[in-house]
């Protein structure tokens, strides 16, 4: 065998399908989403079910299980009219296509990134380096994708997604970008320490969440414990936990883009 076909089989392929459960259930997965789509096309069960190979009870079953989860009707029935009659997509339905297609599409990236780490076999080492061993003090650690890289000055703008239309930035030298070998599309983990981050009551330029828990110290400060919308946690400090919102409430975290490290495996 020559050495560029020994290359070729070397080469290793990630593919994966996801789920995403809520409640203790499936919600929506590869099938349903197909089968939503299909009835959004065709404004049919029957037909919908028929252009996937499956029976109506299985489709029925499926639109049941997907509805008994969902904070709202998926799907609704439309009486008479010049088509007879058939079924609709609500807007939330659509909603729900559309959130499982945009987390489908970072998950597809996330394996791309993955080929492109592990793309041989026999590059792999047993022992694992010393590098994949990450330990850091700083308190937040935010999984994230790289949006775009943009030239200020001397300095690069990272734009990081973190998922759920959330998006954070942070700034660091070309020489970092070249020796991290960092581009767009990558997977890195943001790092921020709490005392660095404070409470804001602009959104512009600041991340929005839940405050989920306040850890109150012998000194009467407060560690914040704050869900964003993309299902991450971060945590900020405050000096005065008497100042401290209300579990539950809506909050802004708001830092400087130079406090942000990023960090790679």
């Amino acid at each position: 065998m020559s050495q560029s076909n020994q290359n070729h089989d070397d080469a290793i392929r990630f593919q994966g399908r996801f789920w995403i459960e809520r409640h203790h259930g499936t919600f929506l997965g590869p099938g349903r989403i197909e089968l939503l789509e299909q009835i959004e096309s065709g404004r049919s069960i029957a037909e919908a079910a028929r252009q996937l190979g499956m029976g109506y009870k299985t489709a029925w079953d499926m639109l049941n299980a997907i509805n008994t989860l969902a904070d709202e009707p998926v799907v609704i029935s439309i009486k008479g009219g010049r088509r007879g009659g058939g079924s609709r997509i609500t807007d939330y339905g659509k909603k729900l296509i559309a959130f499982y297609r945009h987390i489908e599409s970072e998950y597809q990236a996330m394996l791309i990134s993955l080929e492109q780490r592990y793309a041989n076999i026999n590059d792999f080492a047993v022992e694992p380096s010393p590098r994949l061993q990450l330990r850091t003090s700083a308190r937040n650690q935010l999984s994230c994708s790289i949006q775009a890289l943009e030239k200020r000055g001397h300095r690069i703008m990272v734009r990081l997604n973190l998922g759920a239309a959330q998006e954070i930035q942070a700034m660091i030298t070309q020489k970092s970008i070249d020796e991290m070998k960092l581009s767009v599309g990558q997977q890195v983990f943001a790092l921020i320490k709490a005392p660095m981050i404070s409470l804001s009551q602009d959104s512009t330029e600041a991340l929005e969440g839940v405050l989920e828990a306040v850890d109150r110290d012998e000194a009467g400060g407060a560690e914040l414990l704050i869900h964003l919308k993309s299902g991450q946690t971060i945590a900020a400090m405050i000096d005065d936990a008497s100042q401290a919102p209300e579990c539950g409430a809506t909050v802004y975290a708001a830092f400087d883009p130079k406090q942000v490290i990023i960090a790679t495996f």
